[in-house]
């Protein structure tokens, strides 16, 4: 039920932003789902549109879902988003993959990693690890961590950020902030 549920979110997702480019010269779109035998998926979605002002926006996205044969759940999802207005160094471009394996204790490790360039070369980047388990007294313990980069154009002129959460039974107890 939530590997087909996935599946709907990202198809709606994909016909929605293909759907608002209702002024559009010309838009295509095209999906493919193909079940595995271990009860998982693999899905892809891809739209392309170009603008009456000749602007072109491509889409694509994928999704990997694959269950082992304890019942724990691997997931990988991989979307891109480029918009190329017509004319020259005016690309902008953004992409995610996202990572998601169960663990044995019922918990979960995620990682997420989302990527934008702009126009004028700064390259941004959003890199979060999220790792929840259950203690030996049933506490859930959730570790977040996220370091954002930023990249301008030029050297020697990187900045990170880095941000860590620490809850338990969702309180938080601990919140750090780190810029390098």
């Amino acid at each position: 039920m939530k590997n087909t549920l996935s599946l709907l979110l990202v198809t709606a997702a994909v016909a929605l932003a293909a759907s608002s480019y209702a002024a559009d010269k010309s838009a295509q779109m095209e999906s493919t789902m193909e079940q595995k035998k271990n009860g998982g998926y693999e899905s892809s979605v891809t739209s392309e549109a170009i603008t009456a002002a000749g602007t072109k926006r491509t889409s694509e996205s994928n999704v990997d879902v694959s269950i082992d044969s304890k019942g724990n759940l691997d997931k990988k999802v991989e979307t891109e988003s480029v918009a190329d207005a017509k004319g020259l160094f005016n690309k902008k471009t953004d992409s995610s993959d996202t990572q998601i394996e169960d663990k044995a204790n019922g918990g979960y490790k995620q990682t997420t990693t989302r990527r934008h360039a702009d126009a004028n070369g700064t390259n941004t980047v959003y890199k979060t690890v999220t790792d929840v388990s259950i203690d030996s007294d049933g506490n859930v313990v959730s570790n977040a961590t996220t370091d954002k980069t930023v990249d301008p154009k030029g050297l020697m002129n990187k900045k990170t950020t880095t941000s860590r959460t620490k809850a338990v039974n969702g309180d938080v107890v601990l919140k750090t902030k780190k810029t390098d």
